[in-house]
């Protein structure tokens, strides 16, 4: 059934076809957002963000670049091997076969300058604050290619070529496009330029949870709460602004799972399929985690299909097409080549020993899991205090439950706990795989929160669209309040980043932030502008948010003229400008322009529609309704049942808000 209505203020197209659309009685007495604005497309996405959720997203961009100055180059895990990775396919020398290829000179010579380890000691971990006065100045540090020292030690075992290449050739490529061909830039200022590559590509995923939720979810307050969320993870920030492949993966994770929520909702279009598709196949070509994806995509089109979608079989070869020829590939060629998914590095370390005491397993596959995954900067060498994490992972969880448990219809229920797919499948091939490897060596290794990140929106859906089942005088609070409590657990973790790393044993605050801005690749000036501007953001950030909220469920926007509504039919109502997407708290009625839509083109019917509100629809009026025509339910409060010629149609008044229509959603 098709419903064209005003929801949270927003006038929209409930769905193209009747798979896609989520029954009025979900989400208690309010229609989900099934079909916000079409089909799934990245511009789309952006075209459809409102203003307080760019402010949200520039200020995330913002803090990953503070973290990209506040950790110490090289004090990421395997970021020296990240840079070499990227710096060899600058440098001409290819991808070469797992075992084969060894850290660089250049990149063995990287790790001796960088704070990495002491100027006795260079090649060793240090635990001690970095100093200042071992900072070399700017004009002093040498280029890439100029690092290699002759007596310097040969390169470890470079392990990263097992995996796909697209994250250091994308990083290769930005990098050769500068004069000199990439190598030629000082070592400093390399590292840096390739950190901030990693937060353009982890900067959008506020953005992404936004639409994540908007398409699953009525309220763009529970949206707003899921791009806050990122905010609240200070590893997820510290990765971020580092150097590493599972940057991407967060990012084309993201895509994929808001493509994900468009074909849970119906969108079985052929566009959605292609996107769906290429973003997914990326994944495979950035690292082997992506399998999850594959799999999630699958299980959607086949719920879709359950429900009712009937998904081409051009869309269904198009996404099989997009994902093999983006990136599966890498794996068959793998299988065939190698004979395994993922080939081994020989010579590797195989990491911690534990022989047979499988305690050790069970305490890092729980707290040191839930530890790495909330805070343990650098290399495990920072760690947030364990009742910090335990209390936030409590809050996450409690949300979660709360989105899960109180959703009305099960149809939504089911697709927020698809939500859970690729943290839940990435926790059983890190633990799986953990659990193999002790086995067969008795060591164990490959445990990081950070593998679950691809995950991340996920989670965001679930926090957001449990803070929208909350009473609506808590509810309403609920953006600020993780705001705050995001700015409380970034304090904390650069509180403690600043201790270790950088603050003298003598020292205060200021001789940390001179030693800081020392080792930095960029100016002083540079510097201070970049964190006093992140705490100007901040506020902003704040006093936006919070203005954006007159009534719990909805936001607030400017009462702009909406022409273009005007004579559209239902098919012209699937794009929605951004201006529609709320109503201004205590407007009764719907502006005289928007009260009608001439009948024009109008569908299946000569009568004029009404803009509607289902927030209150009954689900007795919907089935007296019939299958040919919708119910218009106008914001005045009457219930119109559209007439067919010779048959004239009625009007009833709403139900009372108290009244809860019935559970009948089809799983």
């Amino acid at each position: 059934m098709t419903v064209v209505g005003v929801r949270d203020g927003g006038v929209r197209d409930a769905g193209v076809q009747d798979a896609g659309v989520q029954d009025a009685e979900a989400f208690g007495s309010r229609p989900t957002h099934a079909a916000a604005a079409g089909r799934f497309g990245p511009l789309e996405l952006v075209r459809r963000t409102p203003a307080h959720i760019w402010l949200v997203t520039g200020l995330f961009s913002l803090l990953l670049a503070c973290w990209s100055v506040l950790v110490p180059q090289y004090h990421a895990p395997d970021e020296p091997n990240h840079v070499d990775a990227i710096m060899r396919l600058v440098q001409g020398d290819g991808w070469p076969r797992p075992g084969n290829a060894f850290v660089t000179a250049d990149g063995v010579g990287a790790i001796a300058v960088s704070p990495f380890g002491s100027p006795a000691d260079p090649y060793d971990l240090t635990v001690d604050p970095v100093p200042e006065r071992d900072a070399v100045a700017r004009s002093a540090r040498p280029a890439w290619d100029r690092l290699a020292n002759p007596g310097q030690p040969p390169g470890s075992i470079q392990q990263l070529v097992q995996h796909p290449p697209l994250y250091y050739w994308v990083n290769a490529t930005i990098l050769a496009a500068f004069p000199g061909g990439g190598d030629t830039l000082r070592w400093d200022v390399t590292i840096g330029l390739l950190r901030m590559i990693s937060v353009a590509m982890v900067a959008p995923l506020p953005l992404l949870a936004y639409a994540a939720t908007r398409r699953l979810h009525p309220s763009p307050l529970a949206a707003t709460v899921a791009a806050l969320t990122p905010f609240a993870v200070p590893q997820l920030v510290h990765i971020g602004s580092s150097v590493n492949n599972d940057n991407l993966l967060v990012l084309l994770g993201a895509l994929v799972t808001v493509a994900v929520a468009h074909i849970l909702t119906g969108d079985t279009s052929a566009r959605t399929a292609g996107w769906t598709g290429l973003l997914t196949g990326l994944a495979l070509l950035t690292k082997s985690f992506a399998v999850v994806l594959v799999a999630m995509v699958g299980a959607a089109y086949v719920i879709s299909w359950l429900r009712g979608a009937r998904p081409s079989r051009s869309s269904i070869a198009l996404c099989s097409f997009m994902i093999i020829g983006a990136g599966g590939w890498w794996w068959l060629v793998n299988i065939i080549r190698w004979g395994a998914f993922q080939p081994r590095t020989p010579g590797f370390p195989p990491g911690r020993y534990v022989g047979s005491d499988w305690t050790v397993y069970w305490s890092w596959m729980s707290q040191g899991l839930l530890g790495r995954w909330w805070g343990s900067i650098g290399w495990y060498e920072v760690d947030l205090p364990l009742p910090l994490v335990l209390a936030a992972s409590g809050v996450v969880a409690g949300l979660a439950a709360c989105a899960v448990i109180r959703t009305a219809g099960r149809r939504n229920r089911t697709n927020l706990v698809f939500m859970l797919w690729p943290t839940s499948a990435l926790l059983v091939v890190v633990a799986v795989g953990a659990a193999m490897h002790v086995a067969d060596t008795g060591h164990i290794t490959g445990v990081s929160g950070r593998y679950l990140f691809t995950g991340f929106t996920g989670i965001a859906v679930l926090v957001g669209t449990g803070t929208a089942t909350l009473r609506p005088r808590f509810a309403r609070w609920m953006p600020l309040a993780l705001l705050t409590a995001a700015v409380g657990m970034q304090a904390e973790s650069i509180s403690e980043v600043v201790t270790y790393f950088w603050r003298p044993p003598a020292g205060g605050v200021t001789e940390a932030w001179h030693a800081m801005t020392a080792w930095s690749p960029w100016p002083t000036v540079v510097v201070e502008v970049v964190f006093v501007s992140t705490v100007v953001l901040t506020v902003v950030t704040a006093v936006a948010v919070t203005r954006a909220w007159r009534e719990p469920t909805g936001g607030r926007t400017a009462r702009a003229a909406t022409p273009a509504v005007a004579g559209a039919t239902c098919a012209e109502l699937d794009t929605v400008p951004a201006e529609l997407d709320t109503v201004p708290a205590g407007r009764d009625t719907v502006p005289a322009e928007l009260d009608t839509v001439p009948a024009g083109r109008a569908q299946r019917s000569p009568a004029t529609i009404e803009v509607i509100d289902t927030r209150r629809l009954d689900a007795s009026v919907r089935h007296r309704q019939g299958p040919d025509l919708p119910p218009v339910v106008s914001l005045s409060g009457n219930v119109t049942l559209l007439g067919q010629p010779g048959k004239p149609g009625g009007r009833w008044p709403l139900p009372p808000r108290t009244v809860r229509p019935p559970d009948e959603d089809a799983s």
